[in-house]
């Protein structure tokens, strides 16, 4: 072996491997400020002040990482702890199954993201609200855990509700609806039929979210749908649409949200996301 292979080398084999640190992002479930909790009344939300019940709390988010004070990304290497987390891809999940959240939920609860970054310095966070494309159109039936929540799943075309916040309107107008929903998934996919995997979708409702400042030891992301239907009367529903604000073009109930949200709209541009922040 000549000598600048022979330092080469030396070199390798003398240079430390980069040590690698755990990270845990912190997220908070509240409605209106308060802690989520199955069954729990919540008052004064909305453009009319109704009092709702939350009777599921669950979304999906992606591609997180740690962001470094030149603005470079650092992803965080999810653990893949068959449950939970997926490539980089989890599942976060507040509801456990009592009260009204037991038609659609279970007892099991996850609350963080939890994995390893390079050890260095970093300053700031940022992850996408919802599920790869690619992973999105998809058989929940036969998927790998957490894809395989069905319970998260609309159908092939229109892949998986990236956010479930499901509340009981407790005063409601006459004939209003039992449920407001709020569902974010991708829309108009084209597919055949709501059987089939879509090429693409016109609307993907992928949210960015990026925190310039965040510190995984000492702040917690927030979530919390009030901001995002201030301007929503949540006690009545628009005629001949789902119940709330289910992502799709032309209901007018996501008039006010989907800009809160990040979002266009049919129309109307996309506004500043405020459904999470930071504490």
């Amino acid at each position: 072996m000549s000598r600048s292979l022979l330092a080469t080398a030396a070199l390798l084999l003398a240079t430390p491997a980069l040590a690698e640190q755990p990270v845990n992002i912190n997220f908070a479930a509240e409605i209106g400020g308060a802690p989520f909790a199955c069954g729990q009344t919540y008052d004064a939300l909305g453009a009319t002040g109704a009092s709702v019940t939350g009777i599921d709390y669950r979304l999906f988010v992606s591609d997180a990482a740690l962001v470094r004070a030149d603005g470079s990304l650092q992803p965080i290497a999810l653990e893949q702890d068959g449950k939970w987390q997926l490539d980089t891809l989890a599942l976060l999940d507040f509801e456990d199954g009592t009260q009204g959240c037991s038609g659609t939920g279970n007892a099991d609860l996850n609350t963080s993201l939890h994995g390893t970054v390079p050890a260095g310095d970093y300053v700031g966070l940022t992850f996408t609200l919802g599920v790869p494309f690619g992973q999105n159109h998809i058989d929940p039936t036969l998927a790998a855990a957490p894809l395989n929540t069905t319970g998260m799943f609309w159908n092939w075309q229109n892949g998986f509700r990236f956010v479930r916040i499901d509340m009981v309107p407790t005063d409601r107008a006459e004939d209003g609806p039992k449920g407001w929903f709020l569902h974010l998934g991708s829309t108009q996919c084209a597919a055949e039929s709501k059987t089939e995997a879509p090429s693409a979708c016109t609307n993907p409702n992928r949210v960015t979210v990026t925190f310039p400042g965040f510190d995984p030891a000492t702040n917690t992301v927030v979530i919390d749908p009030a901001p995002v239907v201030a301007g929503a009367d949540l006690r009545v529903n628009a005629p001949d649409t789902s119940p709330g604000c289910m992502s799709f073009p032309g209901d007018a109930d996501c008039t006010t949200v989907m800009s809160r949200l990040g979002l266009p709209f049919d129309g109307i541009a996309a506004g500043a996301q405020q459904l999470l922040s930071v504490r």
